[in-house]
């Protein structure tokens, strides 16, 4: 009985042992958040139009967390005066644009990521391993091309939606958009001076 019991045990033992050691998650299993919430919005809207609508807001949600976090990086690198303020109200302003997104993800049932896309975490990594002479100019380069490619998909996805409220919210988005480009362009040829 004694025995039959310690080979049991071992049975047991060696069997969770390898549960624990079975097949590792397949390196191609979806992990990233911006493909998971791009899967799930195909499953979920029967239209194009819908679709169309449901992956510009999880784009945008995606581009709002990386502006929120290169701008947190310029709050604590910079020196420059100008460089802070444009980042502090970067912080503040995508984060209000942030959470209107998901709101009205919410409200439509729209999945979306919960952090910046692989290609802006590269940015964001590059920016961090700048040395303090150049991270300014390098930080307003970064700004200026992500602001000019985000207006350019915000007018570009107002001409395609029919989604009156989509609409409504791009054209109230935009302005400040562009006021951020004006001033970080501003900036940029202030460092170059």
């Amino acid at each position: 009985m004694k025995y039959k019991t310690l080979n049991m045990l071992a049975a047991l033992a060696l069997g969770i042992f390898l549960v624990g050691c079975g097949p590792s998650k397949n390196k191609e299993e979806n992990t990233d958040s911006n493909e998971v919430a791009e899967e799930q919005n195909e499953d979920k809207f029967e239209t194009k139009a819908s679709e169309r609508d449901a992956e510009f807001v999880a784009n945008a949600v995606a581009g709002n967390y990386a502006e929120i976090k290169m701008a947190e990086i310029a709050k604590t690198r910079s020196s420059n005066t100008e460089v802070q303020a444009i980042a502090a109200m970067l912080v503040d302003d995508h984060t209000a644009v942030l959470n209107q997104l998901k709101d009205f993800a919410s409200k439509r049932g729209i999945s979306i990521p919960v952090e910046e896309k692989d290609d802006a975490k590269d940015k964001i990594a590059d920016l961090e391993k700048q040395d303090a002479k150049d991270f300014d100019k390098k930080w307003c380069n970064t700004l200026v091309d992500k602001h000019e490619k985000t207006i350019k998909d915000f007018e570009s996805n107002w001409e395609k939606t029919d989604d009156s409220t989509l609409k409504e919210w791009i054209n109230q988005t935009l302005p400040h958009l562009k006021t951020h480009l004006d001033k970080l362009t501003t900036c940029d040829k202030n460092l170059k001076s």
